[in-house]
């Protein structure tokens, strides 16, 4: 199956042209609490923790954040944050998910510049392709419906924002690095002499192998290959309105399973044209050695080649003193084109996007924002080599109404309350399964100012999420097919509390939050024909709490630290297919002064109970068949570290060196492969790819260079 390289764009003229012209705005810049993507307001320069000066709890993650962190995609970027987690669900094809306060990967949406228009294969597979380049910050906000057009945020919200540029800039970033490390990026900007017009640009292309420690010729980490191209145009039209435009290539290559240049493959080519086996297995029936006489590569094979392109289109205008409006276009295509072992899976899928809403304001004291939005989600797949065909095509509408009040009765308090009324209606197309409903989400938003240092924000919602296709259990293995027995809706109730202290030198944050989903989600093997995709009748509660402060030692030197705990209760601890984090500690160390730069990271993991996670069922996982040699009844605690130096050597050039894993430990040095075989019961091919606890991949060592023009 050859990488193709499509052209930059395939957007037929009159989708565009409908596009552009039904697109328009009203100034975000005056928005309180959505998510704001005009700028960045940061309460403090602490590289530990930056909280954006909103009534909704924001922390984002600046543009020199992801620098220090040699971030080339979002996954990386956001990785450890506070509630946040990355969780790595394939050893094969490093499927990431991204959890937000312990809530799953299905729970959190992904926007860009405050468009919800991310795709079901991006929540997988486009973590990793999200290219760095060119964003000048990425916003999280944690709890239901922090934004009113992220209705399906129950987890919360990812918003990965590229502000519009003041100036003429080019940023040329070149870096590599052992594991075939190469990270290549490019971004521009122009502003036209009268500041009415700005365009900016950018590329990226990356890359890292595979990766096996255990040299069992099955990789514990896949390779990953991206391409992207962006580009974005702000115009102010007149006095009273500007347009925006952005449109966006991606392109992304996985390849998982066997290592190239192995007995097993020769070359990627060579994987792909090998045919499956009926029993393939391991020399003496141990995940430790190397796949036996009759295995061949494309039992291991998980090869995911991915493409998205989209357009998106505002039109910002001041109606009069009091009126702002804003139009929002969007159109998404996205394509998966996957080898799974045996099985091939294809999937096309288009979104529309249309959102039209105004901002009011009703005296020195209130402010109304009002509005309607349309989401058309279609998807297409067919596969191959499985026993039953994918069946989990579907189309998808939902119209939304929302309305929101922000009161500010003093400068010290602040409440927005909203109400956002959606109606979905969800055809699973290859199984003749609808199902519609309205969803009432009420949601309410406080902010108090204690004092000049003091603030506290609470969050109450409720949200919800449309359960749309097999991926969310097992990203796409399909040999045994699905079926569709859901009718209802995935609905949750939100509580999140932060309070923060701010000063010169210190910042300080401590936040709690509990969220209940009801109908719940799962895969049930046990009462139908084949694996069925049903609503549980149980409630799933999570709790996270955390403690976060960081401190400004000398004019050179801060420090900061964080705690964070994650409690899940049974009903939800049985949707894990992967266990999750509980417990994690984070220190960091920063240096800037003198032309230097140094961000040194460590980061603690606690240990984690297999009998907590019935589903995941880790403790009947074992390295050789017929239950011998068990993986024990618990992960280990560990720690791990990075570390970033940069030095300027003149005002537009800087060279830079760093160690991700400084320590080089992973879960397969500790002597436990992600590899693993699945009951007591299970015979010579009865091997999985899912026992993650800990890193997969070893010390990466990279070096780099900066040019600034």
């Amino acid at each position: 199956m050859p990488f193709t390289r499509p052209s930059f764009i395939r957007l037929k003229p009159l989708q565009i042209a409908l596009l552009i012209g039904l697109t328009g705005t009203a100034q975000a810049g005056t928005e309180l609490n959505t998510i704001t993507v005009e700028e960045t307001n940061l309460q403090s320069k602490s590289q530990m923790l930056e909280v954006k000066d909103d009534t909704v709890h924001t922390e984002s993650v600046s543009a020199k954040k992801i620098e220090q962190k040699q971030a080339a995609n979002l996954a990386q970027a956001i990785a450890d944050e506070p509630g946040v987690r990355v969780s790595n669900e394939c050893s094969m094809c490093g499927v990431k998910r991204i959890m937000l306060n312990g809530l799953k990967g299905e729970h959190t949406t992904l926007m860009t510049n405050g468009v919800p228009n991310s795709s079901i294969v991006e929540g997988f597979y486009g973590f990793d392709a999200i290219p760095m380049a060119g964003v000048s910050a990425i916003e999280i906000s944690r709890g239901a419906g922090p934004s009113l057009i992220a209705p399906e945020a129950i987890g919360g919200v990812v918003n990965v924002v590229t502000s519009a540029p003041r100036e003429d800039r080019l940023i040329i970033d070149l870096s590599q690095g052992n594991q075939e490390y190469r990270k290549y990026q490019l971004s521009g900007s122009k502003v036209s002499k009268d500041g009415k017009t700005a365009m900016a640009v950018s590329a990226q292309s990356d890359n890292l192998d595979q990766y096996d420690q255990d040299d069992n010729w099955v990789n514990e980490s896949p390779a990953l290959e991206n391409r992207a191209l962006n580009a974005q145009l702000w115009h102010q039209v007149d006095t009273n309105n500007r347009v925006e435009f952005r449109i966006e290539d991606q392109q992304s290559e996985i390849f998982g399973g066997p290592v190239v240049g192995s007995p097993l493959a020769e070359s990627r080519n060579d994987a792909r044209t090998q045919e499956a086996t009926d029993n393939p297995g391991f020399i003496g029936d141990s995940i430790n050695n190397t796949p036996n006489s009759t295995t061949t590569a494309r039992d291991f094979l998980e090869n995911i080649q991915s493409e998205k392109r989209s357009l998106t289109a505002k039109w910002y205008s001041d109606r009069s003193e009091n009126l702002q409006t804003r139009l929002t276009g969007s159109f998404v295509e996205s394509s998966m084109d996957a080898i799974y072992e045996p099985t091939t899976y294809n999937a096309q899928q288009e979104i529309v996007y249309l959102d039209a809403r105004g901002d009011y304001f009703a005296g020195d004291e209130h402010q109304l924002t009002f509005g309607t939005d349309l989401k058309l989600d279609k998807m297409r797949s067919e596969s191959t080599g499985g026993t039953y065909p994918a069946d989990d095509s579907y189309d998808m509408q939902a119209n939304g109404i929302y309305i929101r009040d922000t009161w500010t009765p003093s400068s010290k308090l602040e409440l927005a309350t909203a109400l956002r009324i959606d109606h979905i209606d969800v055809d699973f197309v290859d199984q003749d399964k609808t199902f519609n409903e309205t969803m009432v989400a009420p949601r309410a938003h406080l902010r108090y100012d204690h004092n000049f240092n003091w603030t506290s924000r609470l969050s109450a919602g409720k949200g919800y999420r449309v359960p749309l296709q097999f991926f969310e259990a097992d990203h796409g293995i399909l040999d045994d097919g699905f079926g569709v027995d859901v009718d209802k809706l995935e609905k949750s109730t939100n509580l999140h509390y932060a309070l923060n202290y701010n000063d010169a030198e210190t910042l300080f944050e401590t936040t709690i939050s509990w969220a209940k989903v009801d109908n719940l989600t799962y895969i049930d093997a046990d009462n139908y024909a084949r694996p069925t995709l049903v609503n549980s009748d149980e409630s799933g509660q999570v709790v996270h709490a955390d403690v976060i402060a960081s401190h400004q030692l000398t004019p050179h030197w801060s420090i900061g630290a964080s705690l964070e705990m994650f409690q899940y209760d049974r009903a939800y601890r049985d949707t894990f297919g992967v266990i999750p984090v509980e417990e994690r500690a984070k220190l960091m160390l920063d240096y800037e002064g003198h032309g230097w730069e140094m961000n040194l990271t460590v980061t603690a993991i606690g240990e984690r109970d297999y009998n907590d996670y019935q589903n995941a069922a880790y403790f009947d996982h074992y390295n050789q068949a017929n239950g011998v040699d068990s993986k024990g009844d618990h992960s280990p605690a560990y720690v791990t570290a990075d570390i970033r130096i940069a030095k300027e050597i003149s005002k537009n050039w800087q060279l830079y060196a760093g160690i991700n894993n400084i320590t080089d430990y992973t879960q397969t040095g500790e002597g436990d492969s992600p590899l693993f075989y699945d009951g007591a019961d299970a015979g010579s091919s009865d091997w999985d790819v899912g026992h993650i606890w800990g890193p997969l991949r070893g010390r990466l060592v990279y070096a780099g260079t900066k040019l600034t023009f």
